[in-house]
C-alpha cells in the first residue's frame, strides 16, 4: 500500500483544504514545493505569519494535524498509534522561524 493511500484512509482531504485552503494556497508560493514551513528560505505561509495575514494558531494546528495524520498513517495499529500520542504529546507547536 501506498503513503498517498494509506494517508487518504485516515485523512479527509476535502475537510482540511476546505478548513486550511488558505494556507495550502499560500503553499503554492513557497519557494521549494516541499517546504515544511518551518525553516526554509523564501517561505510564503512564513511570511504571511509574520505579516500578520495569517495566524500563528491556525498555522500551528494545521500542522499538528498534517503531523498526526502522517504518524497514524504509518503505524499498523491506529487505535495504539492515537493513544501513543496523546500519552507523549508527540505533536507539539511547530519549530517556526519567522526571522
Amino acid at each position: 500500500m501506498t503513503f498517498k493511500k494509506k494517508l487518504n484512509e485516515i485523512v479527509d482531504f476535502k475537510a482540511l483544504d476546505d478548513e486550511y485552503g488558505d494556507i495550502m494556497e499560500l503553499s503554492k508560493k513557497c519557494r521549494f514545493t516541499n517546504c515544511s514551513h518551518t525553516k526554509e528560505p523564501n517561505c510564503a505561509v512564513k511570511k504571511a505569519i509574520g505579516e500578520g495575514v495569517l495566524s500563528k494558531e491556525k498555522f500551528t494546528l494545521y500542522y499538528r494535524e498534517k503531523n498526526e495524520a502522517i504518524y497514524v498513517s504509518n503505524q499498523k495499529n491506529k487505535t495504539k498509534a492515537i493513544e501513543y500520542m496523546k500519552q507523549r504529546d508527540l505533536f507539539r507547536d511547530p519549530p517556526i522561524d519567522l526571522e
